[in-house]
């Protein structure tokens, strides 16, 4: 078996920490040969897990691209706004890529990069995980073996976690779409990723959404609350005190590691009040809905529906998807869906093996596809391109202009 040959864009919680660690699991599959992370910590730190030489770790993407590395692929995983310049760059020199989402801040450079990868014929994947989890290929064999006729209608919902929302979308890097993108573009179009491929890639014709930010702002902060946690008078009672990060570990234990990797808590206490994520939510500069809602219209006349919110306990994704003949419905944490037939009456219940990693072990299983791909570069390896993924992007920007404009039906 070819090994493959990898490099590293954006050494944080996505590149480090979900996708690199195929290569620990795999050594003789995969490994990583040189890395740009402006942060030296976290550059380090990858370089020394991986065990890449001093001269092939750069602060900055440039300086890789310019050593001309013999690669079979390349993943970038930088912030949302820093994915455009170093993808076209990347193509132009003709690696082969596996691109974060969102692909860029506008549908306009998502769709110049897809264009451009594919006038230069290479590899480009972009990381909706979702289509790659063991649960949703199980699901989309049951709907293509025709176990519920044809598909109708499908009803999705994100629920995001209300400590999550507030950590990524009030107090963290997404907060705020001048920034970034909006959260129905930077969480969700994974999204509408995921319907159109269990729509086997249907075209969605027409979008609306409703949503807006509706709680975290300053007329719902407690009376007499701070801008800092530090020094409010309600940090022992705010559900969304700074100081929770430290109080329930298997609740906030990701969040927690992402601002500082350490069992120290005095360390981990003294780093934290020093940061963003000591704000208060209610007096941050975060403008992206904390609710919305999306309608959908595909060919054929089938219809979607789907809604993201802040405001739930459990971080989830809930699916029902509606046939002629049958019904659908699963969580995909639940490592489980039933098929209910409407002749019978029947009820078949559907155990997915799910790997015990984040994201129900898409970041694995993408990676899988990723280096699958680069090593026999077949047709059937390149069926999770990117324009499917393009067109889910398409369909989040749409959205978000909707939104914005009260609700206008977009015809795409």
């Amino acid at each position: 078996m070819k090994k493959i040959r990898l490099g590293l864009i954006g050494a944080g919680e996505r590149g480090a920490n979900c996708y690199a660690p195929y290569a620990l699991k795999y050594p003789a599959e995969v490994s990583f040969v040189c890395v740009a992370e402006p942060q030296s910590q976290r550059r380090d730190a990858f370089g020394d897990a991986h065990g890449i030489p001093m001269e092939n770790r750069h602060s900055d993407w440039r300086e890789l691209l310019d050593k001309g590395y013999e690669l079979d692929g390349l993943i970038i995983a930088t912030q949302d706004r820093e994915h455009y310049e170093p993808a076209m760059a990347a193509i132009e020199k003709g690696y082969n890529l596996l691109l974060e989402k969102p692909m860029a801040e506008t549908a306009e450079k998502s769709t110049a990069i897809v264009e451009a990868a594919n006038a230069k014929g290479i590899l480009l994947m972009v990381c909706h995980v979702l289509r790659h989890t063991p649960f949703f290929r199980a699901m989309k064999e049951a709907i293509d073996k025709g176990e519920i006729g044809k598909v109708q209608s499908i009803h999705h919902i994100e629920n995001i976690g209300y400590f999550h929302f507030a950590h990524s979308y009030v107090r963290g890097n997404w907060r705020n779409s001048e920034e970034t993108t909006p959260m129905i573009v930077a969480k969700c179009s994974h999204d509408t990723d995921i319907i159109n491929y269990l729509l086997g890639g249907k075209k969605c014709t027409k979008i609306s959404s409703f949503g807006s930010l509706g709680y975290f702002k300053p007329e719902n902060a407690p009376e007499g609350a701070t801008k800092r946690c530090e020094d409010c008078p309600h940090n022992k009672s705010c559900m969304y005190s700074a100081y929770r990060y430290l109080e329930d570990r298997k609740q906030h234990r990701n969040l927690k590691d992402i601002i500082m990797r350490t069992d120290d808590n005095d360390k981990f206490l003294s780093y934290l009040l020093t940061t963003p994520y000591a704000r208060c939510v209610y007096h941050c500069d975060n403008n992206v809905a904390d609710h919305q809602v999306v309608n959908m219209e595909y060919e054929d006349g089938v219809t979607a529906s789907w809604q993201a919110s802040a405001f739930t306990m459990e971080i989830i994704r809930q699916t029902k998807i509606m046939g002629t003949k049958g019904e659908i419905e699963g969580c995909i944490e639940d490592d489980r869906f039933v098929i209910r037939d409407f002749a019978t009456g029947n009820e078949k219940v559907v155990n997915v093996h799910t790997p015990k990693t984040l994201h129900s072990g898409g970041d694995e299983c993408i990676m899988e596809s990723f280096t699958t791909a680069l090593r026999t570069m077949d047709e059937e390896s390149k069926k999770y391109s990117a324009e499917l993924s393009l067109q889910g992007h398409v369909m989040a920007f749409a959205a978000e202009a909707s939104r914005v404009e009260g609700g206008k039906v977009i015809e795409l």
